[in-house]
């Protein structure tokens, strides 16, 4: 249902998330940290900051950062980018002319899933992704004190 590219996007916006109010990161780093190919994230990043997601630095500092605060980006926003509407409906073909009631018999359900899926997703910000992702990695360190 969500695409590759969609789920890379998701990635590198929360690695961005949790790097917020820090220097830019570089592409690389980020590629390296979220086992993302560097061409594939170049592309994705490109395509955020055209909508308004990310921002990108040149020079030797540079890197990308998000457009905004953490809090203010949601998951829908990400995915709205990549995936449009999950739940899109088609449009019938003549050749498929017979199959338009069953098709309409569909639509109000696939609106309210969508619409339900919207509202799931505009709920989580990539601040509360950051903050969950802190406190997951924390349980996780090794101690090796005696």
């Amino acid at each position: 249902m969500i695409s590759n590219r969609c789920q890379y996007a998701l990635r590198a916006v929360l690695a961005l998330a949790e790097r917020e109010g820090g220097p830019p990161a570089p592409i690389a780093e980020i590629a390296a940290a979220q086992k993302i190919p560097q061409r594939f994230l170049e592309v994705i990043l490109r395509q955020l900051k055209q909508n308004g997601i990310t921002d990108s630095f040149r020079g030797k500092d540079g890197g990308y950062r998000l457009a905004r605060p953490a809090e203010e980006i949601t998951m829908a926003d990400v995915v709205r980018v990549f995936e449009g509407p999950l739940l899109a409906g088609r449009e019938a073909d003549e050749g498929e002319a017979q199959y338009r009631f069953c098709g309409e018999v569909f639509e109000d359900a696939w609106r309210e899933a969508d619409a339900r899926v919207d509202e799931v997703l505009r709920s989580v910000t990539f601040k509360h992704l950051a903050e969950r992702q802190g406190r997951l990695r924390a349980r996780f360190v090794t101690d090796w004190s005696i």
